[in-house]
C-alpha cells in the first residue's frame, strides 16, 4: 500500500482536528449525543476498485501482461494460473483499490498543526500480489530452547520481492493514477496540491524515480490474509487448514478466520469473514452431530 498526501480546502471537515484539538473533539462528540449529528456522522472517503488496463496505458499494459506470462514463480500450477488469469480481460477484476480520505492517514508525514492547514489522503493498494510472505513458529534457540506460546512467530511478508519485480511496477503505475485522481474534478476543486511524496518526486517515471519512492515507502494494507491457508489439492504441503477448516496433523482444533483464505480478493473482507464465520459453525454442528450418531 501507499498513501499520498495532498493539501486541501480549509474549509473542508477535517477528521485530524478532533484528534488534536479536544475542544473541538468534545463538542463534535456533544452534537452527536444530542441530534445524532455533526462531524461524527460523516463518512469522509470514497473508493473504488479498478483492473489494471484502466490505470496503464495500452502499451504498458500489454508489456505488463507479457511479463505475467512468462513469470516463473514457485507456486502450485493451478495457483500461478489463477494469479496469472487475474490479469486477462474481460472480466474485469479490481486489481487496484484506490481510498481518498480527509485527513492524514501516513505515519511518515508529520505536518505542522499551527498552520492551520488541512489534509486528505490517496491510498494506492495492490489487490493481487504476486510476492508472497511467511510465518514460521520460532525454531529452537542456540541454547535448546524450544519456543513456547509467548514466542511471537517469524514474519517475513517479503514486499515486492521474489515477483520479477511486477508488484513494483504495477504499484508504481497506481500511484501515478492517484494523482490523476486529485486533479480530476470534482476533487480538483478542493485539492491545492500533493505534499508527500514532495512535488519534486515525479509519480509518473513509473520505472525510475516513482518505482524507487514506492518501493522504499510501501507499506501494509489492512486486510492480511494466508496465514493459516487452506491447502486445497496440495495439502500439508501448501496450507495449514483442510475443507473443513481442520489444522494439518492437530486434533479438535479449527481456524475459522480471514487467514484461511489462501489468496487475496478486490473487495474489502468483512463479509468474506461472516461466510467463513457462518460455514465454520456449520461445519462444526455437522461433524458434533455426526459424532453423536456414532457415538450412539
Amino acid at each position: 500500500m501507499h498513501a499520498a498526501i495532498f493539501e486541501v480546502d480549509q474549509s473542508l471537515n477535517d477528521p485530524d482536528e478532533h484528534k488534536h484539538d479536544a475542544v473541538a473533539a468534545e463538542k463534535a462528540r456533544e452534537q452527536y449525543l444530542n441530534s445524532k449529528s455533526g462531524p461524527l456522522t460523516v463518512l469522509p472517503n470514497s473508493l473504488c476498485y479498478t483492473h489494471a488496463s484502466q490505470v496503464l496505458e495500452k502499451e504498458s499494459y500489454a508489456r505488463l501482461c507479457q511479463k505475467i506470462g512468462s513469470l516463473q514463480l514457485k507456486y502450485p500450477p493451478d495457483e500461478l494460473k489463477i494469479r496469472k488469469s487475474r490479469f486477462v480481460v474481460p472480466p474485469l477484476l479490481g486489481q487496484l483499490e484506490f481510498v481518498f480520505h480527509l485527513g492524514n492517514w501516513n505515519q511518515n508525514f508529520s505536518p505542522d498543526l499551527s498552520s492551520g492547514k488541512k489534509y486528505a489522503t490517496c491510498l494506492t493498494m495492490l489487490q493481487y500480489p504476486f510476492s508472497k510472505g511467511s510465518t514460521h513458529i520460532k525454531p529452537s534457540d542456540l541454547a535448546g530452547r524450544r519456543a513456547t506460546a509467548s514466542d511471537a512467530p517469524l514474519i517475513d511478508p517479503k514486499y515486492l520481492q521474489d515477483d520479477g519485480g511486477l508488484d513494483a511496477e504495477l504499484l508504481a503505475y497506481g500511484v501515478s493514477f492517484a494523482d490523476r485522481i486529485a486533479a480530476t474534478q470534482p476533487l480538483a476543486g478542493v485539492v491545492r496540491g500533493r505534499v508527500y511524496p514532495e512535488t519534486d518526486v515525479d509519480m509518473t517515471d513509473t520505472e525510475g524515480l516513482a518505482r524507487s519512492w514506492v518501493v522504499q515507502n510501501v507499506t501494509s494494507d489492512f486486510h492480511p490474509v494466508g496465514t493459516c491457508a487452506m491447502g486445497g489439492r496440495s495439502g500439508i504441503e501448501r496450507g495449514v487448514v483442510d475443507e473443513r477448516l481442520k489444522v494439518y496433523g492437530v486434533k479438535g482444533v479449527r481456524v475459522v478466520d480471514a487467514s484461511i483464505m489462501p489468496l487475496q480478493i478486490s473487495a474489502h473482507l468483512q463479509a468474506t469473514v461472516y461466510a467463513i464465520a457462518e460455514k465454520g459453525a456449520a461445519m462444526i454442528q455437522e461433524d458434533m452431530l455426526s459424532s453423536k450418531i456414532v457415538d450412539s
